[in-house]
């Protein structure tokens, strides 16, 4: 069994940090826009002290950077929670 692939994107022009998730080993048709399954944002955080948090369907993930947080949202979805 093949890992589940990923892509993302962090949003410019947002307030804070905006990060949208979805799978890139999906077929989709040319030009299609792919659907984004999970986000992260720094809502719960401030500049001085950043916190991010991470929302797929009804699971949030907490965490002080981004990469610990996606580590965790990948877990969550490639369990098939």
């Amino acid at each position: 069994m093949t890992a589940m692939q990923f892509d993302s994107r962090r949003i410019s022009g947002a307030s804070g940090y905006l990060e949208l998730i979805w799978r890139s080993d999906v077929g989709r048709p040319d030009g299609a826009i792919p659907q984004a399954i999970a986000v992260i944002t720094d809502i719960y955080g401030s500049a001085r002290h950043p916190f991010y948090v991470g929302i797929y369907g009804i699971h949030e993930v907490t965490g002080p950077s981004v990469a610990l947080v996606k580590e965790e949202l990948f877990s969550l979805i490639e369990s098939g929670q």
